[in-house]
């Protein structure tokens, strides 16, 4: 995964959602309108790896979790292609709920 900021499009079986994420050393930080999005990555033999947890920084009630509650952590694994980064897994705090992301860079 190269350096750089990305654009996050997300979905579950609850909805869609969208949002940027920065990557630089192993770590990732972006969020959203109402949630901040804080982990890293790694990438591995067998693909990417990646670890992020959300809290909520807007308590506007309008914006809602994809999983009804505002804190959770995301495990995640991936390929890279190119530009683009597809990555799925789910919830630590709600399991079998697959989740699904393509991270686009747009910038360095």
């Amino acid at each position: 995964m190269r350096d750089g900021l990305y654009r996050v499009e997300y979905h579950t079986v609850h909805g869609t959602g969208t949002g940027v994420v920065y990557a630089t050393d192993g770590k990732l930080r972006g969020g959203n309108s109402a949630f901040a999005f804080v982990g890293s990555y790694a990438d591995r033999n067998d693909g990417i790896h990646a670890k992020i947890s959300t809290q909520r920084h807007n308590p506007d009630p309008a914006f809602r979790s994809l999983f009804g509650i505002d804190r959770i952590t995301l495990t995640l694994k991936g390929t890279n292609n190119g530009d683009m980064v597809d990555l799925e897994g789910e919830a630590l705090q709600m399991p079998g709920v697959d989740f699904k992301a393509v991270l686009t860079r747009i910038a360095d």
